[in-house]
């Protein structure tokens, strides 16, 4: 035999192994991105339809978490209501439903605009136990801007409680309470893919606790799930006290340093912080860049209901969070258990499901029954 032909016959098993395993590898391949997109697929059409925070991600529904009774409510109770800066919607939300709350309960209400500054926020609440209040309920606003407040406050019997943020029993404070932003972040990770992936830029306001664990979920699901079909391609911080402006200039950078179709999806920690994104997306006539965030406020709704760069975002039960706030003060305030407020809902909302022009995320859930029964049931029994 031929030394030639030896080799030939030699290699030949070689060549048939390397493509069955190139064969097999790539099935694999195949099978494993067909699972994470089946799976993106159920995450988001749980979410399409409401569900439980901190229910399995691809399990819908919405019912009540919270506690059946109720201590009294005390009597001529004031509480300082300090949400994220003023300046935003969403922030003017927070607010109003923690006062509609207050209201319900049979306190008086006042708010705190913090301006996304902690200096600003620590005046406020000084301000605040100056005038007596029974509490101090910080909403999207990091208890750990006021640790030195919180510590003069409970000298003087003051109740402090954080929804939607940070938790201030870290500071000495009542109870922190909230979503799993976690969690509403993977889903928006489970949304761009199952839209097709791509590159995605990454914008955080690290200085709000909050903001950062939606982004963190946000890229944990990437990279587990997005295969090589969603990648982040670059992550950019920003101050939401430089507002607007400060964004722009660090987008037009981004559009400057990645060329058309680089990247297809920004990623803002919520709705009004994307919009300046996507308007300077569009200026420079990117249009294959669409958006996704958090909040659930009409600028991303109504971007959506006309099929501007906006194509979804994470609506959330802001209400029913503000009204568990009220309800946390009470019960800290009678030195009964806190924390009681489990869990609230939330919506990926899209084209399919948007609320009309000036309407709210319904969620179909009558949460304020709940507490206003238990409230006057306390307050008969008294």
């Amino acid at each position: 035999m031929s030394k030639s032909n030896f080799l030939s016959r030699s290699l030949r098993p070689l060549i048939v192994t390397a493509a069955a395993l190139t064969i097999s590898s790539t099935w694999v391949a195949d099978n494993s991105r067909a699972d994470d997109l089946g799976y993106a697929n159920k995450v988001v059409n749980a979410a399409l339809l409401s569900k439980m925070s901190k229910a399995p991600l691809d399990v819908g529904g919405v019912a009540w978490s919270g506690a059946d009774t109720s201590p009294a409510p005390i009597k001529g109770g004031k509480v300082a209501i300090m949400p994220c800066p003023l300046a935003y919607a969403v922030c003017q939300y927070l607010y109003q439903s923690a006062a509609d709350a207050a209201k319900a309960i049979g306190w008086e209400a006042f708010s705190i605009d913090n301006k996304g500054d902690p200096a600003v926020a620590q005046k406020g609440v000084d301000a605040a136990i100056n005038k007596g209040v029974n509490c101090v309920l910080t909403l999207a606003s990091p208890a750990r801007d006021i640790k030195a407040q919180i510590t003069r406050g409970k000298g003087k019997g003051i109740a402090f409680v954080t929804g939607f943020s940070d938790d201030p029993r870290e500071f000495g404070g009542d109870v922190g309470y909230g979503l799993d932003y976690a969690a509403a972040g993977s889903i928006l990770g489970a949304y761009i893919i199952a839209h097709g992936g791509g590159g995605i830029v990454v914008f955080n306001a690290p200085q709000d606790p909050q903001l950062t664990v939606r982004i963190n979920g946000f890229k944990k699901f990437i990279e587990q799930y997005g295969g090589s079909s969603a990648k982040i391609i670059h992550e950019e911080d920003f101050s939401l006290a430089q507002g607007g402006p400060g964004e722009i200039t660090k987008m037009q950078a981004l559009l400057t340093r990645y060329p058309k179709d680089s990247f297809k999806w920004v990623i803002a920690p919520f709705d009004e912080t994307l919009t300046p994104l996507l308007q300077t997306a569009q200026q420079r006539d990117r249009t294959e860049i669409k958006g996704v965030s958090f909040d659930g406020e009409e600028v991303a709704y109504a971007d959506i209901r006309k099929g501007g760069p906006q194509v979804a975002t994470m609506s959330w039960g802001l209400e029913w969070v503000a009204w568990a706030g009220i309800d946390e003060c009470n019960r800290a305030l009678n030195k009964a258990e806190v924390g009681v407020n489990k869990d609230f809902p939330l919506q990926i909302t899209e084209a399919s499901n948007v609320p009309g022009k000036d309407l709210k995320y319904d969620f179909k859930f009558d949460f304020k029954s709940y507490y206003t029964k238990m409230w006057a049931a306390a307050a008969a029994a008294n």
